[in-house]
């Protein structure tokens, strides 16, 4: 059987044979075993044969042996002679794969590209009513054709222009329309359209717009977007499209489809974008008639904005190659009608349309220049004079605002101080108005009733965006100004909520940027005056100046005199020592925040602070701690701020420095005559190991590697870990016992290496009794054990299943503080912390969480269901859910919900604590948070498969209930409940894939907020099953009438937007959605 018939017999159901056999044959021919000649004569009676099916194998051998040859293989006569041949029996099932081989070959001519082109044009009909699969690859190679023999094509003029046209008019596939719309978009940009721009036009405007919703799974990928895309290129190509376009398009914005509009704004856009500007001139007051409507009448947001996008560009094109501005070019003409549309709806400035007209002003002004010094010029003077003539602050309010919408369209085109490289035009129009844009915001803000707010806010963003536009105002007008907003901000008392003062701390803020010179010459000044010497922390009047300037003080120059002069009056606090510790507090916050918030450009380094700072006030928070003379120094909440003033400071300074801190960390950079470190000080005072609290900051922010500077340390870190053992009973301040835990889960958790991790069994040994359960541990050594216990389960030490054991064992204890000490901690473990983070360089791994919760989980479980069967348990039963609320709390939404069949009714259980039990409302908190992510992420179904709809409804209408017989919940604890409900009917189905730090503090919080940023009425998800929810739905609403009597108002608005989401949402069958 020769290679020929093998091929015809394999080539159906076995592709990979077939094109093993034509590479052999190929190869046969490239070491001339055979010759070309041959395999052509070899297709004999089967090319000729009447079955086209046999033909078509025949040929497509043929094709296939040319598309394994090497390319420069064949010579020009072959390749002239094998077109012809397969340009001759295009119609056979493979030619169309041999010729587009052909074309990519270097010797395939002008001449044959023409001849291949006609051959497919001739053909046309019958290779329209092809398969889809086969369209492709006639379109394939006729791209192929316009890649590499363009010129050839273009040569044939109208024939290959109709003959394209005609061979892809009625495409319907998307994939092939991909193609199609590249192509021709070719044809239409260069081919001579004279006479057929009508035709071409209509090929594709025929499918406009776009309504193809790509089927599940489309191997190919092509979405609705990607059409669209293509097709706009194709109706914006040519300028000669514009008499068919523009009316087309405009007609189709009377469409009730939103969508239609939309696609038709972005086609106007995009033909704008294109079309010459002489042609996009004489239909541009058409556009506008059409448009007017769309922006001053629109019911959605969005196609008044894209409408206002295509004035834009329409402006942009006038613009171009503007050399003079005057009423006679056509930008001018264009603006006239606009500029009389507007000035008339802005006579009335609180009408409806006034807003929209202000919109159109901002949107054509910011486009060009040109259009900015045109309309400046013909709607300032008449705005000015309309002011003047209004009889009510609120007319005078909304002429402001179009002042202020006309400035940001300023800043838009002439950039502001900040733009060094901003290249603005010559001249500005507004500064003929200099002089009555100043008087009428300043009167407006500084000259009118400290009661009208709104417009004073108004005033006060017109007079910022003067300050900040470029070239406009010399620097003593901005002083000015700033000296207003010093005044509102200092002299003035808060009307309302205080929003003046907000805008006045986000002005100074923002001019800081644009101009620090004049807020350290004028702000700083005026406000540290204002600054006491000396506090004795009643009224605390500083706080807001202390807020406002670490606010305005992010740029370096404001930021580096800030922090001068706050140091030297926390060095004058100092030495006077009569104030009171909060003011030298809230000195050190506004210099933490202002580190925090500083610009990063250019980048700035706290080194310069270090030796002031760190070593400055480390030796005199030591000298403090060792007499009596220095209260501030002693204050635990000061040595916390100082402590993490010195922790920003030496995280961000050179390695040197920072061995240098390690070496300092218990020492504070004393003299040992002067202070003897705390660690191994057996005659330490109370105000002596407060030093700790520094000494824990210190440490924190040191790179892990430093282990071996640190004193005490090494080579044995034991006996430093048990002094802090002991350290943490010796003091009775809850805020030093906190901070010295700290310090020990620091050392075992950052610094301890892995080889020093079995001594620590020795720690946990001595803090834990033999007998567990039976156990009675002071709540001192209880805290203790918990977090050295976190310090080893963030790094997942190998001790990490055991150790959660023994905790757990801890919650069975006969004595009841143990075991509340106990379930207590267990938060701890897990929960955020500002030491020991990840910002500090702690060993917290990532799967920790995932380890804690798949350990403790089935341990509880079985604890609380012995509990529930053993009444000498029962009273160990509260200890166990709130050890599981408190590791609940940090771990994510997505590792709780494979797990929520065991856990659902352990939550169940939380709720019915009562308030006898002391964790009941902290449990129930944690439980509700939990419930909110859980309903929130993945719908009621979750519970409705768990079979615990009607437990959890019950419930939660329990919780949310004021009138319990026993007692009623808090009243933050009824709104979560209440929230939960609202959660439920309106997510019957699970929404999108939750985020990927779902279950942090801040998600759960979302989740239990999101009924309260819903407004009433809002969209509930719907679906076309009955709801799991109807069964107790009349139970719900019933109990929600009693809810609605709550004397508590958020609980009140909670149990109205529960009732509404209730009654909207939950149906045996609800409606689809509409889709438009």
């Amino acid at each position: 059987m020769s290679a020929l018939q093998t091929f015809m017999l394999v080539v159906d159901h076995d592709k990979q044979e077939a094109i093993r056999i034509a590479e052999q044959t190929a190869q046969d021919v490239e070491n001339k075993q055979t010759t070309l000649i041959e395999v052509v004569q070899s297709l004999g009676e089967y090319v000729n044969d009447d079955d086209a099916i046999l033909r078509g194998k025949a040929v497509s051998y043929l094709a296939a042996v040319i598309k394994e040859l090497p390319p420069k293989l064949l010579t020009r006569q072959q390749v002239q002679v094998l077109t012809t041949f397969f340009g001759d029996r295009i119609q056979d099932g493979g030619a169309i794969s041999g010729l587009d081989t052909l074309q990519k070959s270097e010797r395939f001519s002008k001449e044959l590209g023409q001849e291949t082109a006609r051959a497919i044009f001739e053909n046309f009909k019958e290779l329209q009513a092809r398969a889809q699969s086969q369209r492709y690859q006639l379109y394939q190679l006729l791209n192929g054709l316009m890649e590499n023999h363009r010129a050839a094509l273009q040569e044939m003029g109208d024939e290959s222009l109709i003959g394209i046209v005609d061979l892809m008019t009625g495409e319907k596939d998307p994939r092939n329309l991909m193609l199609v719309f590249s192509i021709l978009k070719v044809v239409m940009m260069e081919w001579d359209l004279t006479g057929h721009a009508d035709v071409l036009f209509e090929a594709v405007y025929n499918y406009f717009p776009i309504t193809f919703k790509p089927p599940p799974k489309d191997p190919y990928g092509i979405t609705a977007q990607d059409l669209k895309d293509r097709l706009q290129d194709c109706i914006s190509s040519n300028s000669l499209f514009a008499p068919h376009s523009f009316p087309a398009l405009l007609d189709k914005l009377d469409s009730t489809s939103n969508n239609v509009k939309r696609d038709s704004l972005n086609a106007l856009s995009a033909c704008i974008a294109s079309y010459d500007a002489n042609t996009v001139s004489r239909y541009s007051i058409k556009i506008w008639e059409t448009l007017k409507f769309e922006i001053l009448n629109s019911q959605e947001d969005f196609l008044a904005e894209m409408s206002l996008t295509v004035l834009q560009e329409i402006v942009k094109r006038l613009s171009d190659h503007v050399a003079e501005v005057s009423q006679d070019i056509p930008l001018a003409h264009f603006l006239k009608p606009i500029i009389k549309e507007c000035n008339e709806q802005l006579r009335e400035p609180q009408h409806k349309q006034a807003k929209p007209a202000r919109d159109i002003l901002q949107a054509v002004s910011s486009a060009s220049p040109p259009s900015f010094v045109l309309i400046i010029q013909s709607v300032v003077a008449p705005l000015f004079t309309l002011y003047q003539e209004a009889d009510s602050i609120a007319k005078q309010r909304a002429f402001l605002e179009t002042y202020v919408a006309l400035l940001d369209s300023a800043i838009d085109v002439y950039g502001t101080w900040a733009d060094r490289d901003f290249v603005s035009p010559q001249e500005n129009p507004l500064a003929a108005f200099q002089d009555q844009f100043t008087e009428v915001f300043s009167q407006a803000l500084m000259g009118t009733a400290k009661e009208e707010t709104p417009f004073r806010q108004t005033a006060l963003q017109g007079l910022l965006r003067l300050s900040k536009l470029k070239n406009f105002f010399q620097d003593n007008e901005i002083g000015l100004f700033v000296q207003y907003l010093d005044e509102i901000l200092l002299k003035e008392e808060p009307v309302g909520s205080g929003e003046l003062k907000k805008d006045a701390i986000s002005a100074l803020a923002e001019l800081s940027r644009h101009k620090s010179k004049v807020i350290m010459d004028i702000t700083l000044p005026a406000f540290m005056a204002t600054l006491p010497d000396q506090d004795d922390g009643k009224e605390m009047k500083y706080l807001s100046t202390l807020d406002t300037l670490a606010q305005i003080s992010t740029e370096r120059d404001i930021f580096e005199t800030l922090v001068r002069r706050l140091l030297n009056k926390f060095d004058f606090l100092l030495q006077g020592d009569s104030s009171s510790p909060s003011y030298a507090k809230a000195i050190i916050l506004t210099i933490i925040y202002a580190m925090e918030k500083r610009s990063d450009d250019p980048p700035q380094s706290l080194e310069a602070y270090y030796d002031r700072v760190v070593v400055g006030l480390s030796r005199r928070v030591a000298a403090a701690s060792t007499s009596d003379t220095n209260k501030i120094l002693r204050d635990v909440t000061v040595l916390d701020t100082i402590g993490r003033l010195c922790n920003l400071i030496i995280r961000s300074i050179p390695r040197g420095k920072q061995d240098e801190v390690a070496e300092n960390v218990y020492a504070l950079y004393s003299q040992p005559n002067d202070f003897q470190p705390i660690p191994f000080n057996k005659a330490s005072t109370e105000s002596q190991i407060r030093t700790v609290i520094l000494s824990t900051y210190l440490l924190a922010g040191l790179p892990k590697d430093t282990a071996s500077l640190l004193p005490y340390f090494n080579p044995d870190a034991t006996p430093l870990l048990n002094e802090f053992v002991q350290l943490s009973s010796k003091t009775s301040d809850p805020a030093v016992q906190l901070t010295i835990r700290r310090h020990l889960a620091l050392l075992i958790n950052k610094f301890l290496p892995n080889s020093g991790l079995p001594s620590i069994s020795n720690i946990v040994d001595g803090l834990l009794p033999s007998d567990l359960e039976n156990s009675k541990l002071a709540p001192e050594q209880v805290k203790t054990l918990f977090w050295v216990s976190k310090a080893l389960i963030l790094r997942l030490a190998p001790s990490t299943a055991s150790l959660l054991s023994s905790l757990l064992s801890l919650l069975s204890s006969p004595d009841e503080a143990t075991r509340e000490t106990a379930a207590r901690g267990f938060a701890v473990i897990l929960s955020p912390d500002d030491v020991l983070s990840v910002e500090n360089g702690a060993n917290i791994r990532l799967l920790s969480k995932q380890r804690v919760f798949s350990i403790v989980l089935p341990l509880i479980s079985t604890k609380i269901r012995e509990a529930s069967t053993s009444p000498a348990s029962s009273r160990m039963k509260p200890a166990y859910l709130t050890a599981l609320s408190g590791v609940l709390s940090a771990i994510p939404a997505p590792l709780v919900l494979p797990e929520l069949p065991t856990l659902l009714p352990l939550l169940l259980q939380s709720l019915d604590l009562t308030e006898q039990d002391p964790s009941s409302n902290l449990v129930k908190t944690a439980t509700l948070k939990t419930l909110a992510v859980i309903i929130r992420d993945n719908g009621v179904d979750v519970i409705d498969a768990s079979g615990h709809v009607q437990d959890l409804v019950s419930r939660l209408l329990k919780t949310a209930s004021a009138k319990q017989p026993v007692s009623s919940s808090s009243p933050l604890l009824r709104e979560q409940a209440l929230r939960c409900l609202y959660l439920l009917a309106m997510t019957q189905s699970p929404a999108a894939a939750a985020p990927p730090d779902s279950g942090s503090a801040a998600d759960v919080d979302a989740a239990l907020a999101a009924a309260i940023s819903r407004p009433t009425g809002s969209h509930v998800t719907k679906t076309t099953k009955i709801s799991p929810l109807l069964a107790v739905k009349k139970q719900v609403l019933r109990s929600l009438m009693q809810v609605l009597d709550d004397p508590k108002r958020d609980v009140r608005k909670a149990a109205v937007d529960a009732r509404g989401a209730w009654l909207r949402g939950v149906s045996d069958v609800n409606d689809d959605d509409d889709d438009d």
